[in-house]
């Protein structure tokens, strides 16, 4: 699967980033930032444009997901879409070792994950 940009930015599916994951019961994508976020800001604040620090952020996002679902385990499609979308936000901050984490990186990682969530749910409907 491509990562050069979001599918959601090249399709005209309707699938808006704030309710890509309204199909596992997650009514606002904020919900899935804030927790995000406070995952990450329980152990350290500082955002590092490093491959460890993008691994802590697919930790932190996954926990955040798992904790706002009633079921158990991470879908394959869910899981692809986090995989594309570390890789994305990767390349765009690795250079911005200033970027913020709260109001930049986690916000910018969360609109790829939603992007390729919406293309991926897509794809698994049709299948």
């Amino acid at each position: 699967m491509g990562t050069e940009r979001a599918p959601h930015e090249k399709s005209g599916t309707g699938c808006a980033s704030s309710d890509s994951f309204d199909d596992h019961g997650i009514e606002r994508g904020e919900q899935l930032i804030s927790r995000t976020y406070n995952r990450l800001a329980v152990g350290e604040l500082a955002f590092e444009p490093t491959k460890a620090f993008f691994d802590r952020l697919e930790e932190a996002f996954i926990w955040a997901y798992l904790g706002s679902v009633d079921g158990s385990g991470v879908p394959e499609h869910v899981s692809l879409a986090i995989d594309d979308a570390k890789a994305v936000t990767y390349e765009a901050f690795r250079e911005q070792s200033d970027a913020d984490l709260r109001n930049d990186v986690v916000p910018a990682f969360y609109q790829q994950v939603a992007g390729f969530h919406c293309a991926y749910r897509e794809e698994n409907e049709e299948s």
